[in-house]
């Protein structure tokens, strides 16, 4: 059973390089900008959390999409985000495009989008500026139903 708390250590490795390790022992790589010194030995934390966004909402994706998975050739989710230029440079928006390849219907595709995104994916609700979606099907943008 999941547990309510979750909880990761991050280290300092060096220079603006740390290392965040979950319970399991998987290990991502944060750095800082090369402006601010950093190594380019790791992501940067506002692309992290692009990627945590990216792949929590891929994943409940898949699995709605499940009865519909032999008709999907390939998923890629392109997250991108627009930062305030003054401090704290928070996201003041993110938009998130789902490219799929395949003989699925759209429409399943859209379905599998929105709940994923407006139920399940904890990371899409802990984050505050708006998020939009998009859908490439096949190369195709698709727009939402």
């Amino acid at each position: 059973m999941e547990s309510n708390k979750m909880k990761v250590s991050t280290k300092w490795e060096n220079d603006f390089v740390f290392s965040m390790t979950n319970s399991e022992g998987n290990q991502l790589k944060i750095d800082a900008h090369m402006e601010a010194d950093g190594q380019k030995q790791g992501v940067l934390p506002m692309q992290a959390l692009l990627g945590a966004l990216a792949g929590c909402a891929g994943m409940d994706f898949k699995a709605i999409l499940q009865p519909h998975m032999d008709q999907v050739n390939s998923i890629e989710i392109v997250t991108e985000g627009t930062k305030r230029e003054t401090q704290p440079k928070d996201f003041t928006a993110i938009n998130v495009t789902f490219v799929v390849t395949g003989e699925v219907p759209a429409d399943k595709v859209w379905r599998a989008i929105k709940i994923s995104v407006e139920k399940y994916c904890p990371v899409a609700h802990s984050v505050k500026p708006d998020i939009t979606y998009q859908l490439l099907l096949n190369g195709q943008e698709i727009p939402a139903p």
